[in-house]
């Protein structure tokens, strides 16, 4: 659908003939009223004519734009756009997406093409910046370019459906994983076969002081008549699934002064503690930490599965690797928003033990700062943690610290009571801990920043201990 505007100069000839001679025709007669009506008449034929002429410029104007645009939080997109000119040459043409309040324009909200010449195709890239995680819809695409008079400026809105896709930034947590990543330190070493106590069967040697007598073959020791030992091989793939709760409570805010929070994954927030803090969530925090484990795991050669929860289980993808295994689970992830409801455990226990039939280690991520939560998630833990070798992680809640930690600091009276507050937290938390680790479970609380490097340590501990 074609719109029309007036352009300057027909607000300039307006202004400058047809308000004098309006004027003229009112207060003059004779001669001069007639001649001031001809020059409106003359006007608003040229106007009409110069419209009916130049109505149809944009009808012939062809414009693509790709259905699937993927980019990553915060990191210049570069939207192409191919403009095929079916019709007469232009003089100029100015163009413009309609986008939501989640993303910015790098540099002007227009854009301009000049001698936009007849039968060619003109291609242009529209710069954005995505402000926020999730799936997005482009829909509209204006065009506008003048009359052939420059009296009007001819407008038509193209329908698209771009859908884009904006995924976490995991520079951060990369740079501070460097090591693991770019495999430094490791130039000159040489991949050997390891014998450690693993699952899969490696020789039989004779017994040496201090092995364990699980491990002594009974049989091959009455065969030779001397003690002889099993010796196993480390498993090199196992199963690893990162359970992610967006209940309630994992829309939990994490907020840091704007001078320390710059390089990281951060939304500005004016309304928020008086525009002085950059904000983020504990969820975000989760599937950084999920989609970070998930190349670690690649690396060393293991499976990875995701699982995400609030009420019900609502995504399950099956361990796997390589790089298309990766896409499935970040595509998975990158629209998970904190749901107001309460987390159901039992199911999400339920689920776990008749869908994992093998061993696994379960990196659970999940905020268990609320006692009755905590308590719930105890209760339903002992269905998997027989089977299973389970992790809990949690971001570390801002005040959550041991009264008197160098932490803690209060430079006001009223002060104290809030360390006081976050004291009792804190022990509640190392209370919970100490339930889950006599189930065999190990639980961390560390801050923010620290919580990939947390899941990671852990799991590299348990690969080199061999626990799964």
């Amino acid at each position: 659908m074609i719109r029309i505007v007036p352009h300057l100069p027909l607000l300039s000839v307006a202004l400058f003939v047809i308000v004098p001679a309006t004027t003229a025709a009112v207060n003059l007669s004779g001669g001069g009223r007639q001649l001031s009506l001809l020059v409106i008449f003359f006007v608003f034929l040229v106007a009409v004519a110069d419209f009916l002429i130049s109505k149809g410029r944009l009808s012939q104007m062809d414009c693509e734009v790709p259905g699937m645009l993927r980019c990553t939080k915060g990191r210049e997109l570069d939207v192409p756009i191919v403009f095929s000119n079916r019709g007469s040459a232009l003089r100029w043409l100015r163009y413009g997406l309609s986008i939501s309040r989640f993303f910015r324009s790098k540099g002007s909200v227009i854009g301009k093409l000049t001698d936009v010449e007849a039968g060619k195709t003109r291609s242009v890239e529209y710069p954005l910046i995505p402000l926020k995680r999730g799936q997005y819809f482009i829909e509209e695409l204006h065009l506008e370019t003048p009359s052939a008079l420059r009296l009007w400026l001819m407008r038509r809105k193209y329908e698209i459906d771009t859908e884009v896709r904006v995924y976490p930034d995991l520079t951060l947590e990369r740079k501070r994983l460097s090591a693991l990543f770019l495999l430094r330190g490791s130039d000159g070493n040489h991949v050997v076969r390891q014998v450690g106590k693993g699952r899969d069967f490696e020789q039989l040697r004779d017994y040496q002081p201090g092995d364990d007598y699980i491990d002594i073959d009974w049989k091959a020791t009455a065969r030779r008549r001397m003690p002889v030992t099993r010796t196993y091989q480390i498993e090199r793939t196992q199963e690893v699934y990162v359970v992610v709760d967006h209940s309630r409570l994992s829309g939990r805010e994490i907020r840091v002064p704007i001078e320390d929070g710059e390089g990281g994954d951060w939304d500005y927030d004016e309304n928020s503690a008086g525009g002085e803090y950059l904000i983020s969530s504990q969820l975000e925090r989760f599937l950084h930490c999920s989609l970070v484990l998930s190349s670690v795991a690649e690396k060393q050669g293991d499976l990875f599965g995701f699982i995400s929860f609030a009420d019900k289980v609502d995504r399950f993808i099956r361990s796997g690797n390589g790089k298309q295994h990766y896409n499935i689970v970040r595509d998975a992830l990158y629209t998970l928003q904190p749901e107001p409801v309460a987390p159901d455990f039992e199911q999400l226990m339920i689920s776990l033990r008749q869908r994992l039939t093998r061993r696994a280690l379960i990196v659970m991520l999940v905020d268990l700062s609320d006692p009755l939560t905590a308590e719930h998630f105890y209760e339903a833990l002992p269905l998997i943690a027989r089977q299973h070798l389970v992790l809990v992680n949690m971001v570390r809640p801002e005040k959550a610290h041991q009264l008197f930690s160098r932490q803690v600091e209060p430079e006001l009276t009223s002060g104290i009571y809030d360390c006081l507050g976050g004291h009792f937290q804190w022990q509640e938390l190392r209370d919970t801990g100490k339930l889950l680790s006599n189930l065999g479970v190990e639980m961390s609380v560390p801050d923010h920043e620290e919580l990939c490097t947390e899941a990671v340590t852990q799991y590299l501990n348990v690969k080199k201990r061999q626990l799964i």
